[in-house]
C-alpha cells in the first residue's frame, strides 16, 4: 500500500523542540534560580559567620585557664591571656574585655558577603563551682546570616 503525502516538500523527519517548549523550559529555570540563589547565598554567609565563631575556641579556653587561677577581679584582654589572633579569611578582629565575672568577646567579621558584615558579641560568666564559663551570644546581623546560638 502506498502512503499518500499531501505536500512532499513539507514532510520531514526532524526532531527537536519547538520555540514554545524552549521558552517554557527557560522560564522554569529562571523561576527556580530566583528562589534558590538568595537561599544559597544566605547559607554561605551563615557558614562563614559560624567559622568565625569557632575561631575563638582557643581564646575561650585561655580565659578559663586564666580565671581558674583566681584572678576574677583582673581586667581581661587578649595580651594578658596570651592570645594572638590568627590569620583568618572571615575574622577581622577579636577583642576580649571585662573580668572573669563578666567576660566579653567581640568578633568582627569580614568578607562574609553580608552588608554589613556581622559583629558577634559573646558574654560569659565564670562559675567557680564548675570552673567554666557560661557563654551567651548575640549578633548585629539578621538571623538568616547568624549561627543558631547567636540568633535573637
Amino acid at each position: 500500500m502506498k502512503r499518500r503525502i499531501l505536500n512532499p516538500k513539507i514532510h520531514t523527519n526532524a526532531f527537536g523542540f519547538t520555540l514554545i517548549e524552549l521558552m517554557i523550559i527557560l522560564a522554569t529555570i529562571v523561576i527556580v534560580m530566583t528562589l534558590a540563589v538568595p537561599t544559597y547565598s544566605n547559607y554561605w554567609i551563615r557558614a562563614k559567620t559560624i567559622e568565625s565563631l569557632y575561631s575563638v575556641t582557643e581564646l575561650k579556653s585561655a580565659a578559663v585557664d586564666f580565671c581558674r587561677e583566681g584572678r576574677s577581679k583582673t581586667p581581661l584582654d587578649n595580651e594578658l591571656i596570651g592570645y594572638k589572633i590568627k590569620d583568618s579569611k572571615y575574622v577581622q578582629e577579636i577583642v576580649l574585655s571585662g573580668t572573669c565575672n563578666e567576660a566579653v568577646i567581640v568578633i568582627t567579621t569580614k568578607a562574609t558577603g553580608a552588608k554589613p558584615d556581622p559583629v558577634l558579641t559573646m558574654t560569659g560568666n565564670f562559675s567557680k563551682d564548675s570552673e567554666q564559663f557560661t557563654w551567651n551570644c548575640v549578633s548585629s546581623g539578621p538571623n538568616v546570616h547568624t549561627p543558631g546560638a547567636c540568633q535573637s
